[in-house]
């Protein structure tokens, strides 16, 4: 019988070929493994991915790796995993409590009181093996992209980066918005170190909307976008949007990419007029540590 010993990717770097090589297998399909990094969700795992966590729990069966967990950060007392990945389904059922029961351990160490789990709606497998665990449905979310190099030459006009004196007017607009981010805090400009842009939407010289975007390249990716509550109704959405594609497809970004709950009709709505296709659904499962 098959005996696991956990270790640390931090602790064993060698490993870390073989760590991304296991989560490399689980792309988009029935056995796609939900990267916890939103920005990364659905891409080609990379190397900064894996240091983007805050740890990478390992099951070990002698010198070879028989499970990894990820653990990417979400809140101050809540997480979002990524994982596990386990190549040999047989060993499921073995592996599986090992993983948990100390992802569970240091959990509590760090001071967080529960975590989440996205998984695709075709996994089943890995749905079946969280809901064994713990975990249970939330709600579903939506992921979308956008290809933004038709919009190289698009006009921008009244949607601009925000400069450091802007960000203030940004913070309270995402603030007002989306009182359970923690974005805004401590500061932007932490966030803009961080690797954010933000953008500003001004009407008659008023600052009604503001935007969140991380990443780029192949994708760059939309975190937060919001409209003054007392600046909706009036379309002001349809042109903060526009100009943030805008902005970043003249950064040079091939695509944008973003997640939204399947209820939030009105978002789907507005992220679908505007060109972006929905790439597929994954369940938001949530357990207490």
């Amino acid at each position: 019988m098959a005996s696991y010993t956990l270790a640390d990717l931090d602790q064993r770097p060698d490993l870390a070929p073989n760590v991304l090589a296991m989560f490399a297998t689980t792309a988009q399909g029935s056995s796609h493994v939900v990267c916890g990094i939103p920005a990364r969700m659905g891409l080609e795992p990379l190397a900064a991915d894996l240091k983007g966590t805050l740890g990478v729990l390992l099951a070990m069966s002698g010198r070879r790796v028989a499970g990894a967990l990820a653990i990417c950060p979400y809140s101050e007392d809540q997480v979002t995993l990524w994982g596990p990945v386990i190549p040999d389904q047989s060993e499921q059922p073995k592996v599986m409590p090992v993983l948990t029961q100390e992802l569970r351990r240091a959990l509590r160490d760090g001071g967080f009181t529960s975590m989440r789990s996205q998984i695709d709606l075709r996994n089943r497998t890995a749905r079946a093996w969280m809901m064994a665990e713990g975990f249970g449905p939330w709600k579903d979310l939506h992921c979308y992209e956008r290809d933004l190099t038709p919009l190289r030459a698009a006009d921008i006009s009244d949607v601009h980066a925000a400069a450091r004196g802007d960000l203030e007017e940004v913070a309270r607009i995402l603030a007002e918005c989306f009182p359970d981010s923690d974005h805004h805090r401590p500061n932007l400009v932490q966030r803009e170190n961080e690797g954010y842009r933000h953008y500003l939407l001004r009407s008659d010289g008023r600052a009604v909307g503001a935007a969140a975007v991380q990443g780029g390249g192949r994708r760059s990716w939309l975190k937060l976008i919001g409209i003054a509550r007392s600046e909706r109704g009036r379309h002001q959405a349809h042109r903060l949007l526009d100009g943030v594609l805008a902005s970043e497809a003249r950064l040079s970004h091939h695509a944008i990419g973003l997640e939204v709950l399947q209820d939030n009709r009105p978002a789907i709505a507005l992220y679908e007029k505007s060109g972006f296709v929905r790439r597929w659904t994954a369940t938001l499962l949530i357990a207490p540590v």
